[in-house]
């Protein structure tokens, strides 16, 4: 089966030649700088890397970070386009991301909160009306990024401070009393930068899927720069987020303070930290009420640096507190890094060797290689490849918090060891003229001692306790493929497919939540003598099984969504968009889900 369809895509991207002529210019030459920690054109990265930017942004009716992701091939997102949503059930390749196998990064940096209480992180982290571009490694990345980075990277980097004066201001209000409000400004007067943004969100649906709630959030996004000479900049980000839900409190505070320095030999020295609080009140009915902070203290050096015309070596160190003072726990650990990287230009081949050593307070020294290599087979066909070491901690609530979830108690164990896994890729990227693009990747991951909830014999009350424990491996392999083009003139398609096969050793069972088949579809059209543009997607997942013992199963599903752009002046645009236009039930009928809801949106510009 698995050869059958890779034979399939292959004669697909062979096939897709004979409208090359018609196809839509491929965008490689935007720059990204997750994979390597160093500025790359996405054409010439040697690490698989996907990029959102502000177009395809606008051009979608999300309302959320994890409703852009559903058209990344490898992507698994169950879940409402609506504002506050967590998204619990967000994965990549076959990991959840709300249990920490995919690391979430702002600029960079690690963040806290958004999922399931204390229990997970949340790929929704911020509004989309903030973010200028979503940089995503697929694949094993602790060489430089450290724990968590099991399935990949979701970087989330913010609006950068403008050359010239700009001045925002948008709202919109749509189904299920869903509002957006949103204002910024920023400018560069001659050394120094300010940027200022704030939004309001609010929803009666929101957080979990398919259940009603009462989401209401406010954010404030500050950057300031200054330019103390023509090689040094110092800038520093202050964030507050404060989101609101029937049963649940997040507030949100951060400060992130660098300098850069570009050296007489053209190395580059960057000090950067970071700290980042959240303050949180989770009073479900049902449950134990968990209240108190969790803060992330960062700092870290990079130097990098060439040598000769074929080497950028890269170097790092960094330290990593976790403070925890909550109900739940009173608990502190640490983490100190140090990373190498070298990049080697051999053309046609470039390179990319690293190694990252991880010392935690808790859990001892932890080794993750990495290597990644680029053939620039012709100068429209590259092929990538890359195999690497992640690690996983355990999450804070299988580590510290004792409580009561519904119908069972959840009792802590501190004494596992940190989830490890091996992960291999190769991708070929074709772009043929200059009009269209093309890629197929493949993947393997194989994760041991996986961390899972198991029954005891004790009870409290008369409920049942579960603890948690090492006790599994797995794996996860298969295959990704896309490809852009126009159609005719004006009208730009996109198709996107993925197969996966996972196993879970130990019961010989698929894992939940991961449908071997996944379609993600595009059309975008665009009326220039409106001027307007119409967008259109679709996304369809296979039947897939919803818990460890496949007794449980989601029927196939599609959703398909609207968004319509009119261009009223220069300076002011609206925007209708219709989501879930067939009313879908996910797979579930049994649920109460949305069903076809409205948007609409006006947007100023000055």
């Amino acid at each position: 089966m698995f050869s059958r369809i890779l034979l399939a895509l292959f004669l697909l991207a062979s096939v897709s030649t004979a409208f090359a002529e018609e196809a839509k210019e491929a965008k490689l030459e935007e720059i990204v700088v997750t994979a390597t920690k160093t500025p790359h054109t996405l054409e010439d990265v040697p690490v698989e890397t996907v990029l959102i930017n502000r177009e395809d942004i606008e051009a979608s009716n999300a309302k959320n970070v994890s409703e852009v992701l559903k058209d990344v091939p490898g992507f698994y997102i169950r879940g409402e386009n609506v504002p506050g949503s967590s998204s619990y059930l967000s994965r990549l390749r076959g990991f959840d991301f709300d249990k920490g196998y995919g690391l979430v990064l702002i600029n960079g940096e690690r963040v806290l909160g958004g999922g399931m209480g204390e229990y997970g992180i949340s790929i929704n982290q911020i509004p989309l009306e903030m973010i200028e571009r979503i940089e995503i490694i697929k694949g094993p990345s602790s060489v430089l990024y450290g724990s968590d980075a099991v399935a990949g990277v979701v970087n989330i980097i913010t609006k950068p401070i403008p050359e010239k004066p700009l001045f925002t201001l948008s709202g919109g209000y749509g189904s299920e009393e869903t509002s957006l409000a949103s204002i910024s400004y920023g400018q560069k007067i001659k050394d120094f930068g300010v940027l200022i943004s704030a939004q309001h969100e609010k929803s009666e649906r929101g957080r979990y899927s398919a259940s009603e709630d009462e989401f209401e959030a406010r954010h404030i996004l500050t950057k300031l720069s200054y330019d103390i000479s023509e090689k040094v900049n110092a800038s520093v980000g202050i964030n507050y987020d404060k989101s609101e839900w029937q049963y649940q409190i997040d507030e949100k505070l951060r400060f992130s303070p660098s300098l850069e320095l570009t050296l007489p030999d053209t190395s580059f020295l960057k000090v950067k930290g970071y700290w980042h609080r959240l303050d949180m009140d989770s009073f479900s009915p049902g449950y134990t009420r968990r209240f108190g902070d969790i803060t992330y203290t960062q700092a870290e050096l990079q130097y990098t640096r060439p040598f000769g015309h074929t080497h950028l070596a890269t170097a790092g160190a960094e330290y990593l507190l976790r403070d925890i003072d909550a109900s739940f726990a009173d608990k502190e650990d640490t983490v100190w890094s140090f990373y190498l990287q070298d990049e080697m230009t051999l053309k046609p081949f470039g390179i990319v060797m690293g190694g990252r050593i991880d010392n935690h307070s808790l859990y001892g020294t932890e080794f993750n290689p990495k290597a990644s290599i680029m053939w620039e087979i012709s100068e429209k066909t590259r092929l990538r490849a890359s195999a690497g070491r992640a690690f996983k901690s355990p999450t804070i609530r299988q580590l510290y918090v004792f409580f009561k979830h519904g119908n069972w108690w959840n009792r802590p164990n501190p004494d596992m060891n940190p989830e490890v896994s091996w992960g291999y890729s190769a991708g070929i990227e074709q772009v043929i003229s200059d009009k269209i693009s093309a890629g197929l990747s493949l993947f393997r991951n194989d994760v041991k001692d996986i961390i899972v909830a198991v029954s005891t014999s004790e009870k409290i009350d008369n409920v049942p306790v579960r603890t948690w424990k090492n006790v599994r491996e797995a794996y996860t392999q298969g295959i990704e493929f896309s490809i852009k083009a126009t159609v005719i003139e004006n009208l730009a398609m996109n198709l996107g497919y993925a197969y996966l096969d996972t196993e879970n050793k130990e019961l010989n069972k698929d894992l939940p939540y991961s449908p071997h088949h996944t379609v993600n579809t595009g059309l975008d059209y665009e009326i220039k003598r409106w001027p307007a543009s119409l967008h259109w997607r679709t996304t369809y997942y296979s039947e897939a099984f919803s818990n460890e013992t496949n007794t449980s199963e989601i029927k196939g599903y599609s959703v398909s969504n609207l968004k319509i752009i009119k261009e009223i002046t220069k300076n002011i645009s609206a925007s209708l968009d219709i989501d879930n236009i067939f009313g879908s039930d996910y797979g579930e009928p049994d649920k109460e889900w949305l069903g076809r809801v409205y948007f609409g949106k006006l947007t100023i510009k000055i």
